[in-house]
């Protein structure tokens, strides 16, 4: 009974070494890790994603947007890294991109009347397709109207409508839906057009304001390339002829 305790205790004292040998060797392990890196000059500490310290002469690619401090020989901090702002990065890349838009409308435009110009030279090519879908719309209409009225006068008759007839009725009034539909589209892009202009002019004359010394300092505002605006011209665009053949019973 007394060697089985002997044995016992030894096998204790035995595992008990062993584990603050391990632990020993650890803390010498980061201590020399440490050394190394405080000998190299430049020492940089990080925690990675299960919050383990290390220690390097850089961060890792993976944890470069994550809090980080460098210290000197002695282990003494002597810059902190703490992660950017998302806010403020944002705020930074939306400036940047506005004083490009800036600087591309002032490079553009000479004065407010040419923003105006190019403005009616975007909104003529629209125009003219909606003139174009208007007339090809009355035309439509007409066709519908006559194929109504003959199905009308032969249900007054008590004559039955042929299938054709009602194909047909149906067909003029599914191209003139269509039309319709078209001439909204239309309309809404230009309504797009016209408030991508104004939003371009407005800030010309702000940014010209600034400029002179009349105004404040200019917001960051989004707005619309000018660099994308078609050339100002000052030849018509002559509308496509439109037409259509009208079928009689």
């Amino acid at each position: 009974m007394v060697k089985l305790q002997t044995n016992i205790i030894d096998y204790s004292i035995n595992h008990t070494k062993n584990g603050l040998t391990i632990l020993v060797l650890l803390l010498l392990a980061h201590l020399l890790t440490f050394s190394h890196h405080a000998s190299a000059g430049k020492i940089v500490k990080w925690k990675d994603d299960q919050g383990v310290t290390h220690y390097g002469d850089r961060v890792p690619t993976q944890y470069a947007n994550r809090e980080s401090s460098e210290l000197n020989k002695q282990g003494v901090m002597v810059k902190q890294h703490k992660p950017a702002n998302p806010q403020a990065q944002a705020f930074d890349i939306a400036k940047v991109e506005q004083d490009k838009k800036d600087k591309a409308l002032l490079n553009t435009f000479t004065n407010a009347e040419e923003i105006d110009l190019a403005r009616d030279r975007n909104l003529q090519l629209d125009l003219v397709a909606v003139e174009g879908l208007q007339v090809q719309k009355k035309t439509s209409l007409k066709r519908l109207a006559t194929s109504q009225s003959y199905a009308d006068s032969l249900a007054k008759k008590k004559k039955p409508v042929p299938a054709d007839l009602n194909a047909e009725i149906k067909a003029n009034q599914a191209e003139v839906d269509k039309q319709e539909q078209q001439i909204s589209e239309r309309k809404a892009i230009m309504e797009k057009t016209r408030k991508r202009f104004d939003d371009d002019k407005a800030r010309f004359i702000m940014l010209k304001n600034i400029a002179s010394g009349g105004g404040a300092t200019a917001e960051v505002k989004p707005l619309v390339s000018p660099t994308t605006v078609a050339p100002i011209t000052s030849e018509p665009v002559k509308a496509p002829a439109n037409g259509a053949n009208t079928s009689k019973r």
